[in-house]
């Protein structure tokens, strides 16, 4: 089942940069392990007697003065040793101590449980509200104790910020440095930052340093001076989100190259006044992967429009593809859910998280019309000049762990890619969340009109959050409530800097909070009394997510700790998660069902399932894409 990674201290060196060989993975290994091995790997628990000796420790660690308690965490000690119950078991059993005498916090079982499996390198699924965020800080000041590089990795800046704040003070106690490294950083800051025992930062933080890094080495070999100095030991906190819903297309590092020629803009402006006249179904059909084709009607139709047309891939078969570009900007990439404009700039958006992405753009071309059909000025070309999936990068680590709430339905893949058993961890109090059921309407407006009176109702004693798809969607939610004259805050890609105010007030009562899946990651809506008093945090999931994990991460901002709560499910039959994306002969079947309101919650399920496999699959593909290129070109 592949051999566990043992923790050791590593150097840290620029010259040669601490990295895991990353041996291809076969498409027989991949299918074996996804379908089968998965399942087997798990394991005995061999942890348990490391628990139970922290659990007796601890007293003991109680009990001693500052200077000895200093004393103890500075005795040296392998980091190969650290789970071992004799001789790690005290060393963590003083970092906790550590943290109870800075925070006033005292860990919980199911925490230290945690932070073991961290340092075990499994991945941990833990209920949200339960203190995964310091379990992974408990993980990283152990592991950064005994020598290991730790990054902490992170899915957007504002939560990196968040969590180096508060191990900060706790690294600065065990006489250990700790940094945040920020998109925004220069490249000075950058390796100043990665010269530090813990590193705080987010995936793309990392993982384009790392393709800067490979960049300037090959441009100018022995004068580069790289930024990263290895890949010891990670600790990647919301880990599906980063490892699955990130890992969908590789990570592509670009430079700005020439401004697009004249005739390259006439040919788009001439593709997307083409795009606009095709008529559904009988000039344009969607294939099975959801992306919009020409039909035979529509390529004759483009073949006599391109005779006019004056560049050289007019008279080309290679118009087929561009004009396919042309439909996907206009039809395929929606303002408000595949992009927003700001100051004249077009942002792409991601579809998992709902946060802006302002440095990727699309290839060129499709970037180009994409902001023809937001009437902005179109941009430069850019030139790739490195790339890697995610799945190779993480791979590259020595140990490798993560931790979520949602990670359930992604054991076969953690364990097929990652080699990453699921380890699941049991809330500390039994969960008091109640389900309202699901309600199908007919329209998007008898949706949106019954969903407002459903969150003013509620929001009389408790306070609401109504979790979306995208921008476009809590437009239409807003205008609803505008036409009320209902007041309500709205957490979305176009108001992402104001998360933190947002969410600090999302638990007060009468409040109620429209929020895409911002709202979903790493956040805790503190409750008033009243709110508490009268039922909790209520969420209503008003529109069909990508999957059955974006749901319950939404779902889950309630009944967070043992408090109460309950959830909604509200959507209606043209909902874009019902009517877009690729579609298999089983999807199309039970798309068809639930078109007649049949068994809603059953076919909901499967069409969740259904694009989780296509999901699964479009990794995979890029995977074994990348290594094949990487086999022809001898790239590394």
């Amino acid at each position: 089942m592949g051999q566990r990674p043992i923790l050791k201290a590593f150097a840290r060196s620029r010259r040669r940069p601490v990295r895991r060989h990353v041996p291809p993975l076969s498409r027989l290994r991949l299918f074996a392990d996804e379908w089968l091995l998965w399942r087997v790997a798990r394991g005995s628990d061999r942890l348990m007697p490391l628990r139970q000796a922290i659990t007796a420790h601890a007293p003991a660690m109680i009990a001693l003065c500052d200077t000895d308690l200093n004393a103890s965490i500075a005795a040296p000690l392998r980091a190969e040793l650290l789970l071992d119950p004799a001789k790690g078991a005290p060393r963590i059993a003083a970092v906790l101590e550590v943290i109870r005498r800075e925070t006033g916090l005292a860990l919980r079982d199911n925490q230290i449980e945690c932070a073991v499996l961290l340092l075990n390198g499994d991945c941990v699924e833990l209920r949200t509200g339960e203190g995964k965020t310091l379990a992974a800080v408990l993980a990283a000041l152990v592991a950064a104790s005994v020598g290991v590089s730790v990054h902490v990795v992170t899915v957007n800046d504002y939560l990196a910020e968040r969590d180096h704040a508060l191990i900060a003070p706790l690294a600065a106690r065990l006489r250990l440095s700790s940094d945040v490294i920020l998109q925004t950083d220069s490249d000075d800051e950058k390796r100043h930052a990665y010269d530090h025992d813990i590193l705080y930062g987010t995936n793309k933080s990392f993982v384009f340093d790392h393709l800067r890094d490979k960049r300037e080495a090959h441009k100018m070999q022995d004068e580069a001076r790289p930024r990263q100095t290895g890949q010891a030991l990670a600790i990647v906190d919301e880990v599906d989100s980063v490892l699955i819903d990130d890992a969908t297309v590789p990570m592509i590092l670009s430079e700005p190259a020439d401004r697009p020629p004249v005739v390259d803009l006439v040919l788009f402006r001439n593709l997307i006044a083409f795009a606009r006249a095709m008529e559904t179904g009988e000039d344009r059909a969607r294939d099975s992967h959801g992306n919009w084709r020409l039909t035979r009607q529509g390529i004759a139709r483009l073949e006599a429009a391109a005779a006019n047309w004056r560049h050289p891939l007019a008279k080309s078969s290679d118009i087929v593809d561009m004009a396919e570009l042309g439909m996907t900007a206009v039809y395929g990439f929606l303002k408000g859910v595949a992009y927003i404009v700001n100051e004249g700039e077009v942002i792409m958006v991601d579809q998992a998280t709902g946060r802006l992405m302002p440095d990727r753009k699309w290839d060129y071309g499709l970037q180009q019309m994409v902001e023809m059909v937001a009437v902005v000025e179109p941009t430069a070309e850019t030139r790739t000049v490195g790339h890697i999936t995610q799945q190779t990068y993480f791979r590259q680590y020595r140990v490798l762990s993560g931790l979520t709430g949602t990670a359930h339905e992604c054991r076969s893949e953690f364990w097929a890619i990652y080699q990453l058993g699921v380890k699941p961890v049991a809330p500390h109090a039994p969960s008091q969340m109640k389900s309202c059921g699901l309600k199908l309407f007919r329209t998007a407006d008898e949706k949106w009109r019954s969903v407002a009176a459903r969150a003013i109702e509620v929001a009389t004693t408790r306070a609401v959050l109504i979790g979306l798809n995208d921008v476009a969607e809590s437009a239409a939610l807003k205008e609803v409530f505008d036409e009320i004259d209902q007041d309500v805050a709205v957490l979305d890609a176009m108001t992402e800097s104001q998360e933190a105010e947002l969410v600090a007030v999302a638990g007060v009562q009468g409040r109620i909070t429209i929020a895409t899946h911002l709202a979903g990651r790493g956040t805790d809506i503190a409750l008033d009394a009243d709110v508490r008093d009268a039922g909790g945090l209520h969420v209503i999931i008003a529109s069909v997510m990508a999957s059955g994990r974006l749901e319950r991460q939404l779902y889950g901002r309630a009944a967070r700790q043992g408090d109460p709560g309950s959830y909604d499910r509200m959507i209606s039959l043209e909902d874009r998660g019902l009517s877009e994306g690729a579609f298999s002969p089983w999807r199309s079947v039970v798309t068809w069902i639930m078109r007649r309101r049949i068994l809603p919650t059953f076919c909901l399920a499967n069409i969740h399932a259904d694009r989780d496999r296509r999901a699964r699959s479009l990794r995979r593909k890029t995977l074994l894409r990348e290594q094949d290129m990487t086999k022809r070109l001898g790239y590394r």
